[in-house]
């Protein structure tokens, strides 16, 4: 099976996209670059550092692997992620 790497980034994108519709959409420059604003969003939550455990906690994710969520969870995002 075949991995897309860019595919949990597409989903942020889309879903940031989705979010602001209400509001009138996104800023046109930023609209533009919703794919890497995304991307950095997911680093900012996979990053093993404080604002990372932060950003998880905000969002009421363990990633850390010591539950079957976080397992679970950590196992999808690097499948997704991992070349």
């Amino acid at each position: 099976m075949t991995q897309n790497s860019a595919a949990p980034a597409q989903v942020v994108a889309a879903a940031m996209i989705a979010a602001t519709e209400p509001h009138g959409g996104l800023h046109e420059g930023l609209n533009d670059h919703a794919q890497e604003v995304a991307e950095t969003l997911i680093d900012a939550i996979r990053a093993n550092s404080t604002p990372g455990a932060e950003l998880r906690a905000a969002l009421g994710v363990d990633v850390t692997g010591t539950t079957r969520m976080g397992k679970n969870i950590k196992a999808a995002m690097d499948a997704y992620t991992k070349p």
